[in-house]
């Protein structure tokens, strides 16, 4: 009896290593079916429950993974790992309290668990809860203190509550920077910060375009300096930043580059030129425009003011789901007597096309927008630019004109948490979201201020 007893146990065990070897190579029905027969002899076997979990995860059928974790977790009520697996799968579906709940719990039995603190810090982030986020990488940090994503999100919270000493010293932790001797040529020569007069010092934009819209602003300040200043940008960037005062010479990501003296990241150089939210270079417009042929928006009817709409960013923008809007969000407002509505939206959502084409009061200059010198033209001849957090609103900002930016309630770092002036941008009032995921409120405010605006032709949008 002992030995068919140990056969069988083999077995079974064998079993859940063909299972194992299955879901390795993505052949999930078979791995669900041995699993499930497994269950069926021993229904409370935390492997197989776990691994069904999982493969309901990879599969994307959330409420079923939490249906298993939930199960898992009823028989086995201290496996850390089930709480913390539990918790991801409620962070992929935005239900972030819940999420939450299950990373404490993993943590409150197995605080060693260095990404469950990770992660729990980002839910924290998104639920505007920064002193809990701080903590969360500062756990992660004292455990791992070569984590460098978290030491470069760690600076995101910093810099977001205004220590910019601190934020922007850890920032220099993150990717780009920290693996520039490796990604670019001649990486001994970094900037450090020291004396460049009479050099020449090739800055490197990096990220998403409206970080290099906002950082140019101190390439004038270097030049004073004696400094040759060279950039480097991205095709969409380069007509933009051809009237940029103080910029030598412009390439393109792909022109080839004479030999230089020291490089520097864009985004390093507030650290590098110690910069507090004091000594904010905030002199606007610190942009002008180059002298090509210049497009201009359709003109509006007699009386009327122009304004310029964006309602959501780039999709793949980690915080996206916080910081765009939908158009319908936007569309009540068309119906303000005295106000042109421009799209300054590119490209619009395939889901969106058909409504705005179909919208009488709104003018779509998507078309006529090839580039960032295209939208700024465009910007030029607008009374009032409604933006969401995009590229767009640092546009606006950079050239002087007045642009109402609409916040999440927990915004990018250089938004700040708190009023409805930007320290960057004198030219540009926040409008801030009161609840997470909700728009209904922040609207409403807009249109009401819209319509008092529209309505007063002495009225200033700023």
């Amino acid at each position: 009896m002992i030995d068919i007893e140990m056969d069988i146990e083999m077995d079974i065990e064998m079993d859940i290593e063909r299972a194992l070897a299955c879901y390795d190579a993505r052949q999930y029905d078979r791995a669900v079916a041995i699993c499930q027969t497994l269950l069926a002899e021993q229904p409370q076997r935390l492997d197989a429950l776990n691994l069904l979990a999982g493969i309901a995860f990879q599969q994307r059928e959330w409420s079923q993974a939490i249906a298993y974790y939930q199960t898992l977790l009823r028989q086995y009520p201290r496996f850390a790992t089930g709480y913390a697996n539990l918790g991801r799968t409620w962070q992929e579906i935005d239900s972030l309290p819940a999420a939450k709940a299950a990373y404490q719990q993993a943590l409150a039995l197995d605080d060693s668990g260095t990404q469950w603190w990770f992660s729990l810090g980002h839910i924290h982030w998104d639920l505007g809860e920064i002193e809990a986020a701080i903590a969360c990488f500062e756990a992660v940090l004292a455990r791992d203190p070569q984590w460098h994503e978290a030491r470069s999100t760690l600076s995101l919270l910093r810099l977001l509550q205004g220590d910019f000493q601190r934020g922007f010293a850890a920032y220099e932790a993150r990717p780009s920077r920290r693996d520039l001797t490796e990604t670019f040529p001649r990486g001994d020569l970094i900037w450090q910060g020291e004396s460049l007069r009479g050099k020449t010092l090739l800055l490197l934009a990096e990220q998403g375009f409206g970080d290099a819209i906002q950082f140019v602003r101190y390439v004038p300040e270097l030049a004073a300096e004696g400094v040759r200043v060279w950039l480097r940008v991205r095709p969409p960037l380069l007509r933009l930043f051809q009237g940029l005062p103080g910029c030598d010479r412009l390439f393109s990501t792909d022109d080839p580059i004479p030999a230089w003296d020291a490089h520097a990241l864009l985004m390093s150089l507030p650290y590098l030129r110690q910069t507090t939210p004091e000594t904010i270079p905030a002199k606007v417009p610190y942009l002008h425009l180059s002298p090509h042929c210049r497009p201009h928006v359709p003109e509006a009817p007699t009386g009327y003011k122009k304004v310029g709409l964006v309602w959501s960013g780039s999709p793949t923008h980690r915080k996206d789901r916080d910081r765009s809007c939908s158009w319908s969000e936007f569309q009540p407002w068309l119906d303000l007597p005295q106000i042109q509505f421009y799209s300054l939206q590119k490209p619009p959502r395939p889901e969106e096309a058909e409504a705005i084409a179909a919208e009488p009061r709104l003018i779509d200059l998507a078309p006529q927008l090839r580039d960032f010198w295209d939208t700024a033209a465009m910007i030029q001849d607008l009374d009032l630019v409604i933006t969401v957090d995009t590229a767009v609103a640092h546009l606006a900002g950079a050239f002087g004109k007045p642009a109402w930016v609409v916040l999440a309630q927990t915004p990018d770092w250089r938004w700040g948490l708190q009023g409805d002036r930007s320290a960057w941008y004198p030219t540009l009032r926040l409008f801030r979201q009161s609840r997470r995921g909700q728009w209904t409120d922040v609207m409403t405010t807009i249109g009401e201020c819209l319509a008092q605006w529209g309505s007063d032709p002495l009225s200033a949008a700023s």
